[in-house]
C-alpha cells in the first residue's frame, strides 16, 4: 500500500486529495502501458521515454511524502509537539482560558485540518463561549472525515449540547451561580473525554 501514490492517506484518513493522486498516479501508469505494450506504433519512442519518466518521478517524489507523512503520524502518537500543544489546549480550556485554548486549536487545525481531536474540542469552545454557528460548522466540518468515526459519539452528544445550548440561549458553561471557566457538571469531564482517550 506504500509504494502506491495516495493509498496510505487515502485509507488512514479518507483523503480526497490522496484519492486524486492514486488515480492520476492509475491514469499516468495505464497511460505509459498502453504505449509501450498496446499501441507502440502510435507512440513515438520519445514519448514512450516521457511518459516512463513522468511515472518515475511522481512515484519518487510520492514515496519521499509517504515518508514525511508516515514521520508526521509517529510523532503524533508518541507524544510530539502537536500532542504537548493540544495538551496545552485542554488545560487552557478547562480552566476557561478561552481565547488561549482557541488560539492553540486553530495553530494545531492549521497544520493539519483534519485534526478531529482540536476540531471536536474547538466545536465545544464556541458552544461554550456561545458562538452556536460557529460551533455547528465545526461540528459538520469534522464530521466529513473518516478519522471522525473513532467520536462519532462524542460529536452527537455535542450535537445534542449545542441544540440544547442554542434553544435555551445561553451556553452550558455559564449556568448562573457557576464560574465561567468551569463547564456544568454534568459535562464537565466531556471535553477531556475524547483527547485523554486520543493519547
Amino acid at each position: 500500500m506504500y509504494l502506491w501514490p495516495g493509498l496510505p492517506q487515502l485509507a488512514k484518513e479518507g483523503s480526497w486529495a490522496a484519492l486524486a493522486v492514486a488515480v492520476g498516479f492509475a491514469a499516468l501508469v495505464n497511460a505509459a502501458l498502453c504505449g509501450t505494450l498496446v499501441w507502440d506504433e502510435l507512440v513515438a519512442s520519445g514519448m514512450r521515454t516521457v511518459l516512463w519518466a513522468a511515472v518515475g518521478s511522481v512515484w519518487i517524489a510520492s514515496v519521499a511524502a509517504t515518508c514525511r507523512w508516515h514521520r508526521r503520524q509517529a510523532a503524533w502518537q508518541s507524544g510530539g509537539p502537536a500532542r504537548d500543544a493540544l495538551a496545552a489546549a485542554q488545560d487552557h480550556y478547562l480552566k476557561g482560558n478561552w481565547f488561549e485554548a482557541e488560539q492553540i486549536l486553530a495553530g494545531l487545525i492549521r497544520r493539519n485540518p483534519r485534526d478531529v481531536d482540536a476540531g471536536l474540542m474547538r466545536a465545544s469552545l464556541f458552544r461554550h463561549t456561545r458562538r452556536f454557528v460557529e460551533a455547528a460548522g465545526e461540528l459538520e466540518r469534522i464530521g466529513r472525515f473518516e478519522s471522525a468515526r473513532k467520536w462519532e459519539l462524542e460529536i452527537q452528544r455535542e450535537h445534542e449540547l449545542l441544540g440544547q445550548a442554542a434553544q435555551s440561549g445561553q451556553s452550558d458553561a455559564g449556568q448562573p451561580g457557576e464560574p465561567c471557566g468551569k463547564p456544568a457538571a454534568e459535562e464537565r469531564s466531556e471535553p477531556a473525554k475524547p483527547i485523554s482517550d486520543a493519547a
